[in-house]
């Protein structure tokens, strides 16, 4: 086994997908059975070539999250993305991973961590990017099925007192999406193989798991029945036959129950020792269905979408193939055509949750897509929103102006700062904003309905104080802070801050030398006030604004036109556009038809957009 730790050169051509296994790579497992398979199986699993990458994140070398951007990457509106398994947060490439974690599958803890084997610290087949809250929550807890009501939910992993049977006596444990059951039971598969001698512990969570005998580990009956039914419920798809390829050009290795998926049946199965045989055994992809879309409704995480209503309102899918189920508010899941009807919007911010999955039978197995999250939201469009107002960025120069309101924004990965004051003192990350044809450049033309609008008070020369209001124009108080990493919200009075954008675009929002900066923190997603260093913000201001720096109520002129510009429809503070099906739209980069922009003061104008 080779350790390579730094100077690595990686090419595209050296991690193209080869597409099949490389002759005689499995040789040795060619009619061998029992003690004597599971022997040849850890030796072509770790080969005498193997390489072992560091693990963390290299500058001038190759490291695990280097690796990932060929192992662990989906594109998402024609970006890339991370993949976690752990959580729907979206979180693209481009943005960094300082939200995410390095999570091995197989608690390292179980074994003594990089001490014990550093080869298996480092293996990729286990290493995953995954969510911070998750891999919080998850610990050293072992894989199996929640029961009743779980401590942890994330709409993707549930981690829980263990439901009968499915526990080995264990507190906890965590259980992954049924989309990705199979892709953890093969991973254990590997690492419980290949790694079957190094010093596992029998006091560290995983002795729910697995037995050691003369120094050589194994997997307890109920393991090894439920990592069996999860891969064969959930079968080889291309994602886990790419990853395979992609860590075979970087480890110089293969996972060979992703190779051939029935073998873990000859080893502890219903076909353990008989004599095992490569051919037809080979994995062939049995993918599940493509994940349902939302029409008319804005992408806010993975599988995730907002939409806003008033009065009735059908919501659309498209399905690419298999039957359209959707469960409204928390009911049964029900089999639809291509919509389900909202109930009827009748007061503001009431909300409605839709779930809506794909199901098509495939190999003989039923298989599902992941499952779909719509947050339904009713605007009442006589009530100012200004989650649907267009916002442009504040650029070096820009004075702040006491009259005109702002959002905050993160300037690593463009989330806004939301309006809810955690209990722990900070403001919190409530996702992405939507830009003008996508380019994060330009203006922003929808924020979250969580998010914070804020205004700066003068406070005297140059300074400001910073008052916090929802999407509604409601205030929910003045930024104070008398510490670094410590705030809180004031219904009168805040903190004296200094504003100013700086060359390269972002604010300094500067609260003096003890409290420090406004910044976000970008491992625990985060708006706070920092002495350390920490990520920029930004700050982009109401376009076309005409307020008169009242306080909560927002004065809207009768007489502001609505004005059309292009494919946009801006309307003036506090209005909203509808298309002639009575469905609220953003206004933004709209198709050809007809339709009525309602102002404020409820007075509407029809539109012909050509």
């Amino acid at each position: 086994m080779r350790n390579l730790i730094s100077g690595i050169m990686v090419t595209a051509g050296a991690l193209s997908l080869m597409g099949e296994i490389p002759a005689g790579y499995y040789r040795e497992l060619e009619g061998k059975s029992g003690e004597e398979l599971k022997a040849a199986v850890r030796k072509v699993a770790i080969p005498e070539d193997f390489v072992s990458i560091a693990y963390g994140d290299g500058t001038t070398s190759f490291k695990t999250w280097q690796a990932f951007e060929f192992t662990d990457i989906r594109m998402i509106q024609g970006r890339k993305a991370w993949w976690d398994m752990y959580s729907n947060k979206l979180v693209y490439v481009e943005s960094g991973h300082n939200s995410l974690n390095i999570e091995h599958s197989v608690a390292n803890s179980w074994w003594g961590g990089k001490e014990g084997s550093e080869a298996a610290y480092q293996d990729l087949f286990h290493l995953n990017p995954s969510n911070s809250d998750a891999n919080n929550a998850k610990s050293n807890n072992p894989i199996g099925i929640v029961g009743g009501n779980p401590a942890f939910d994330n709409g993707l992993v549930l981690i829980g007192a263990p439901a009968a049977g499915y526990g080995g006596g264990a507190s906890k444990v965590f259980e992954p999406a049924d989309e990705y059951k199979g892709d953890f039971a093969r991973a254990y598969l590997y690492i419980l193989t290949a790694y079957d001698a190094i010093p596992w512990k029998t006091d560290k969570g995983g002795e729910a798991l697995y037995t050691i005998t003369d120094g050589t580990i194994d997997l307890q009956p109920w393991a090894a029945s439920m990592l069996l039914k999860w891969a064969a419920e959930d079968p080889v798809d291309d994602k886990e036959l790419n990853r395979n390829e992609q860590i075979y050009g970087i480890q110089k290795n293969r996972n060979p129950f992703i190779d051939f998926p029935s073998l873990a049946e000859y080893i502890w199965g219903d076909r353990k020792g008989s004599a095992f045989t490569l051919e037809g055994n080979a994995a062939d992809a049995v993918n599940r269905p493509a994940d349902p879309a939302v029409q008319d409704a804005r992408l806010t995480d993975v599988n995730t979408y907002a939409a806003d209503y008033w009065g009735s309102r059908n919501l659309v899918f498209d399905i690419a193939e298999g039957d359209l189920w959707i469960s409204l508010d928390g009911g049964s899941y029900q089999r639809y055509g291509d919509r389900i009807s909202i109930p009827a919007g009748t007061v503001n911010g009431e909300t409605h949750i839709v779930k809506a999955y794909a199901m098509k039978e495939t190999g003989g197995k039923n298989l599902r897509s992941s499952v779909v999250t719509v947050t339904m939201t009713a605007k009442d469009p006589s009530v100012t929103d200004y989650s649907t107002s267009v916002w442009t960025p504040a650029a070096t120069g820009d004075a702040i102006d006491p009259e005109s309101l702002y959002v905050i924004i993160s300037a690593d990965n463009r989330h806004v700062m939301g309006c809810t004051f955690q209990s722990n003192g900070f403001m919190p990350d409530c996702g992405s904003a939507e830009y003008r044809n996508q380019d994060m450049d330009s203006e922003i033309t929808v924020i979250p309905n969580e998010s914070a609008v804020v205004r700066f008070r003068t406070a005297g020369a140059s300074a400001y104080t910073m008052q916090v209001l929802d999407v509604h124009g409601n205030s929910k108080g003045y930024w104070t802070s008398t510490a670094a990493k410590k705030m809180n919200l004031d219904p009168n009075q805040g903190t004296s801050a200094g504003v100013k954008v700086l060359g390269d675009g972002t604010v300094e929002i500067d609260f003096g030398s003890t409290p420090g900066k406004l910044c976000y923190n970008k491992s625990q997603p985060r708006f706070l006030n920092y002495t350390s260093s920490q990520g920029k913000v930004m700050l982009y201001r109401l376009k076309g604004s005409d307020d008169t720096g009242s306080g909560v109520d927002e004065t809207i002129r009768d007489d502001e036109p609505v004005v059309v510009d292009g494919r946009d429809i801006i309307v003036p503070a506090g209005g909203v556009v509808y298309d002639l099906n009575g469905r609220r739209v953003s206004g933004i980069g709209l198709q050809p038809g007809i339709y009525v922009a309602v102002k404020a003061n409820g007075e509407a104008v029809k539109v012909y957009i050509r």
